[in-house]
């Protein structure tokens, strides 16, 4: 629901409020988009290890910067990985989900206000 946030009756603590909170929700759909991206990544990561035996060695390169492994080792590590990410995205999904609660609640209460500033003989 669009609600004109031009009108005059609207004082500028609940707009900006009101703006805060869809910047928080934009910040919130940034990081889940990141956690997303990153649960990808390492489930393509743990396809590449399938079928292969635990004991093979792998090495494990970032940037400059190379370490040996195990192939069970980078599975433990990448299901860790997976794991915390998916949590991650979960609580951000839910923040996501109580700011538009929050914000459906509060339009609808400044479209009420609005609407009854605008007719004050109806009440």
């Amino acid at each position: 629901m669009m609600i004109d946030m031009d009108s005059p009756d609207i004082p500028d603590e609940v707009i900006n409020y009101v703006e805060e909170q869809r910047v928080r929700q934009r910040e919130f759909v940034n990081e889940k988009e990141l956690l997303k991206e990153r649960i990808k990544k390492a489930q393509d990561m743990l396809k590449l290890l399938e079928g292969r035996p635990n004991a093979l060695p792998c090495t494990i390169a970032c940037g400059n910067i190379y370490q040996q492994s195990t192939v069970q080792q980078m599975r433990e590590a990448l299901a860790a990985n997976l794991s915390t990410s998916m949590e991650q995205f979960i609580e951000a999904h839910r923040n996501i989900l109580a700011i538009q609660r929050v914000l459906s609640q509060d339009y609808e209460t400044i479209s009420e206000n609005a609407n009854r500033s605008n007719y004050p003989n109806l009440i």
